[in-house]
């Protein structure tokens, strides 16, 4: 009975010392799960930007290409060669968007030139084998400007001109094609650009420009409003799926621990069961002897069930004294057959 008083106060040591320490728990859990969910949400957002910047670069091709056009004047035209790429199999256009085409020529405002009149602008996208993919034609001329509107403007700028801060030359953009689609098969490396007139040229320049429109449009114009849309609602889907994981994982692991609760109420309910074996046994010897009062423990049911052993077997000290009592009335049965086994012996 001291072996099992001396358990029972353990246990009452033991389950007061898990009390005291509760909210010592409670805050290191808190303060790690506050620890977590901020390490998700900057990882979230990292991922998110670095995920959003591939998609960008991806998605959303170069706006501008361009390449200078170094024309050849010969006998039979004006003629060059372009190249967009430094290696022909190189694909630099994307499939999936339009472009417009246009040649830029820088002119100086010269009698020849306006003597020239209207010229033919003849334009081939061609692909590494040489095979023409885009073909185009336009017609252009200087724009037309009376006598007496040159002479004021010459008058105007006759300081700079003088200085050379200025020239007498303007810009001729010449648009070739509108909505160009470069092809999967066949990409678009060089151009082949002629003159039908021996135009005279400063620099010239073949440019290529992409026309965005939909998700791209945005995505190009509106780069800051969009990557700042894109990247909350990644980070919401990823806490979304962050804490569905965690929920999951949470259940798996309590179903990995169900397993011993069943043996704790089976250990519990062997207890309670022998118990009610030793009580039952008292019961029928006829001792009616007071249950010793016994403070009730909190804590698992294993501390009650043994606190329950203690207060039922309690009587049997009762039942050594009544043994050593000399009336036959209050001895057990056990010993009053003993008595009439000697008395039948000896007669």
């Amino acid at each position: 009975m001291d072996r099992l008083r001396n358990r029972l106060a353990a246990g009452a040591d033991r389950i007061r010392q898990l009390g005291g320490a509760a909210p010592a728990r409670t805050g290191a859990a808190l303060a790690m799960r506050v620890l977590l969910v901020g390490a998700a949400v900057v990882a979230a957002v990292v991922s998110s930007a670095a995920l959003y910047g591939l998609f960008y670069r991806l998605y959303v091709p170069q706006l501008v290409h361009q390449a200078p056009v170094h024309l050849q004047y010969a006998a039979n035209g004006t003629a060059a060669e372009v190249s967009f790429v430094a290696a022909a199999h190189y694909k630099f256009l994307s499939t999936s968007q339009a472009y417009t085409v246009a040649l830029d020529l820088h002119v100086p405002a010269s009698e020849t030139n306006r003597a020239l009149g209207v010229f033919m602008v003849e334009l081939e996208l061609r692909d590494r084998r040489g095979r023409a993919v885009h073909r185009s034609a336009r017609a252009a001329m200087l724009p037309y400007r009376s006598v007496g509107v040159r002479a004021l403007q010459t008058l105007v700028r006759a300081v700079p001109l003088a200085l050379g801060l200025a020239d007498e030359s303007t810009w001729l953009h010449v648009p070739l094609l509108e909505r160009a689609f470069d092809r999967h098969f066949t990409p678009i490396t060089h151009a082949h650009v002629a003159l039908s007139k021996p135009v005279q040229t400063y620099a010239a320049s073949v440019t290529i420009r992409a026309q965005f429109s939909g998700l791209r449009y945005w995505m190009y114009y509106w780069r800051l409003p969009t990557a700042l849309l894109f990247v909350a609602a990644a980070v919401a889907w990823q806490l979304v799926l962050a804490a569905v994981a965690w929920s999951v994982l949470e259940s798996y692991a309590r179903a990995r621990a169900a397993p011993a609760a069943p043996r704790a109420d089976g250990q519990h309910a062997g207890l309670l069961a022998l118990g009610g074996q030793r009580g039952s046994g008292l019961e029928s010897s006829g001792l009616d002897s007071p249950e010793p009062k016994t403070p009730s423990l909190p804590g698992s049911p294993l501390v009650r069930a043994l606190s329950f052993l203690d207060r039922q077997s309690a009587p049997s000290d009762s039942e050594a004294d009544e043994q050593s009592v000399p009336d036959g009335s209050s001895q057990p049965q056990s010993l009053r057959r003993r008595a009439s086994g000697r008395r039948a012996d000896d007669n």
